[in-house]
């Protein structure tokens, strides 16, 4: 059984090789709608990833809080705007209670930070007691700011990973900033960027902060005798995604109530986020991988009328074979094997120019891409059962001729 496999597999190869152009061009289009699938394949992937990064940054467990601007409001309630004060931290910390944590903070962009004779602009976080343990972010070195900084009003800080090598130091330190001197009493672990493209959210660099007790920097603004915060970060003690979008919405509703039921703040959540998103991708690789099937199924008509003009050329030597005692069976497994090399070929081509392709649409375009396993499957799979599909026809078009039939044809 193996060695007449062989033989097919070589009879059909010498088959295809004699028009070498109808081949190629018929390899071509099932190489073509292989490339399009990985391709297409790899930028849903890429934006998947980006997606998961970013969600990843804000956390998955938290909930983000910040005011809207005036001219995010409708016309009746933008002279109502409270945005987020003090007293909002504290109703919704007595509210969790043990269910999570929050904790607010106000930053001021662009601080010329000095040490000795070296300055650099960073940003300056003033944070709330509970701001680390609601950021998961904690010291590299020396300490981590303790109860007592905040209760007495020290100027102590925590700095940045990246911005303590620019300055070129590690703690303790004393350093100025916005016309007052402090001490940097600990070094952060590396944390990146918080990733807010799409949110509506303010970004913030924590490797390039320094974050001090948000009563002693000079940032604070106070209306109507209330202290403003630039925003609020939510911590919750679980992880299931109905449950926190619950919570979310009771958050939600709890701080409209608060604001005598003005909207004048953004609260996005994570898992909501990746919900969408995950829903939006998957639609988005449906689209995509249903057009770039279209070019596997031209590919696939290719495969067909190669396959049956080659029967109408080879019609004795079909009959040939079935007087010397070729079954039908095997006439028909002949020529799907020939389906079968034009679709593997063109498969492996696809495939790498596939690959090559969304490198170099990230390249020149700037799109991430993310090379995926399932992709370099689902592809080459789909062209297989393509190349089955259409090469099913000619092959049982060969099997059904007569033999004597065949013979007489020339």
């Amino acid at each position: 059984m193996l060695y007449i496999l062989k033989v097919d597999v070589a009879d059909a190869w010498k088959c295809l090789v004699r028009q070498p152009l109808r081949s190629f061009l018929s390899s071509l289009g099932i190489a073509i709608g292989v490339a399009a699938i990985v391709a297409m394949l790899s930028i849903s992937e890429g934006a998947k990833r980006r997606v998961v990064m970013t969600i990843d940054s804000l956390g998955m467990s938290t909930l983000r809080i910040e005011p809207l601007g005036t001219s995010a409001a409708d016309g009746a309630n933008s002279g109502k705007l409270t945005g987020i004060t003090q007293d909002d931290l504290e109703l919704v910390s007595t509210w969790l209670g043990g269910r999570g944590s929050a904790a607010g903070y106000v930053k001021q962009e662009g601080v010329e930070i000095g040490l000795k004779t070296r300055i650099q602009v960073a940003t300056v976080v003033g944070i709330t007691p509970l701001w680390q343990l609601a950021e998961d972010i904690y010291r590299e070195a020396g300490r981590n700011l303790v109860q007592a900084d905040f209760d007495n009003q020290e100027n102590n800080c925590l700095m940045g990973n990246e911005l303590a090598v620019r300055l070129g130091t590690r703690p303790p330190v004393q350093i100025r900033y916005g016309g007052r001197a402090a001490t940097v009493v600990g070094l952060l672990h590396q944390k990146g960027r918080l990733l807010t493209e799409g949110t509506g959210l303010s970004a913030l660099d924590f490797d390039n902060s320094l974050f001090c007790p948000v009563a002693t920097v000079p940032y604070t603004r106070v209306v109507g005798g209330r202290e403003l915060l630039d925003g609020m970060v939510v911590t919750l003690n679980i992880v299931k995604e109905q449950q926190i979008l619950s919570l979310a919405g009771q958050v939600n509703q709890l701080l409209i109530t608060n604001h005598r039921g003005v909207r004048d703040i953004n609260l996005v959540v994570p898992v909501k986020l990746l919900r969408d998103a995950k829903e939006k991708q998957r639609i988005f690789s449906v689209i995509m991988v249903t057009i770039a099937g279209l070019s596997l199924i031209v590919g696939g008509i290719g495969i067909m009328n190669m396959m049956l003009a080659n029967i109408a050329e080879q019609t004795r030597e079909i009959g040939l074979r079935m007087v010397l005692g070729a079954s039908r069976a095997r006439i028909v497994g002949f020529y799907l094997l020939g389906a079968m090399v034009l679709t593997l070929s063109g498969s492996f081509f696809g495939v790498l120019s596939g690959i090559v392709l969304s490198y170099l649409i990230q390249f020149f375009v700037g799109w991430d891409v993310a090379i995926s396993l399932p992709g370099l499957v689902v592809a080459p799979g789909t062209a297989i059962l393509v190349g089955l599909l259409f090469g099913s026809h000619p092959a049982f078009t060969a099997a059904s001729l007569q033999p004597a039939e065949a013979l007489r044809q020339v």
